[in-house]
C-alpha cells in the first residue's frame, strides 16, 4: 500500500503589513483560507492513485483537481490546523511572530486555539484509519502543511517508510508506502 502526501500550491496571500494586531492576524488567516494558488511545480502525473482524498479548504482542493485526473474526494478532516491568535491585542506584532506564537499555543494546547497537539494526533490517527479502509493500492492525500507532519508522524507509526520532513514544501509529492498488508493486518 502507497500514500502519497502532496502539500497544496503556494497560496496568494501576502499580508498588508508585516506588523499585525491581534484582530489583523485572524483577519489575514481567515483571507489566507481563501485565497488562489500559484500551480509552480507540477510532479509528474501518476495514473497509478486509485483514490484521491483532498482538505476541503480551497488551496487543497484546487491543488488536487490539477494533479489527479479523476473524483477528488474533499474532506474537512484534512484541513490545515487552524491557528488565531494567542491573545487579544490592539498593539502589534510582527507577522510571523504571530504564527510561531500561535503554533507554539497549539503545541501547548492552549485555549487559544481550535484543537491542540493530542486532537491533531487523533485527527491523523482516523485519517490513517479511513485511508486504510478504503483498502486502495495507492491513496493520493492532498493537505497542508503542520497537517501533513501529523500525518506523516502517523504513517510511520504504524509502519510505513518513507522521507521525513520538517516543513514540507509546496506541491512536493511525499510518498510512504507500507511495509505491510493494511488489509490483512500489520507483521
Amino acid at each position: 500500500m502507497r500514500v502519497g502526501l502532496v502539500r497544496h500550491f503556494k497560496v496568494i496571500c501576502k499580508p498588508d503589513s508585516s506588523w499585525m494586531t491581534s484582530e489583523e492576524f485572524d483577519q489575514w488567516v481567515a483571507d489566507y483560507n481563501c485565497s488562489e494558488i500559484v500551480p509552480e511545480r507540477v510532479f509528474e502525473r501518476d495514473n497509478c492513485w486509485q483514490i484521491c482524498l483532498s482538505s476541503d479548504l480551497y488551496r487543497a482542493s484546487r491543488t488536487a483537481e490539477l494533479l489527479y485526473q479523476g473524483h477528488v474526494i474533499a474532506c474537512s478532516q484534512l484541513r490545515e490546523i487552524s491557528m488565531r491568535s494567542f491573545m487579544r491585542a490592539n498593539w502589534k506584532l510582527p507577522h510571523i511572530i504571530w504564527i510561531m506564537m500561535a503554533r507554539l499555543a497549539w503545541l501547548f494546547s492552549h485555549k487559544s486555539q481550535e484543537e491542540g497537539r493530542v486532537d491533531t494526533a487523533l485527527r491523523a490517527k482516523q485519517m490513517v484509519d479511513l485511508i486504510e479502509s478504503f483498502g486502495a493500492d495507492n491513496t493520493l492525500i492532498v493537505s497542508h502543511g503542520a497537517f501533513m507532519k501529523a500525518l506523516s508522524n502517523e504513517l510511520k507509526r504504524r509502519g510505513y517508510s518513507g522521507k521525513r520532513f520538517l516543513k514540507p514544501e509546496n506541491g512536493k509529492l511525499y510518498t510512504f508506502e507500507a511495509t505491510f498488508s493494511a488489509t490483512h493486518g500489520k507483521s
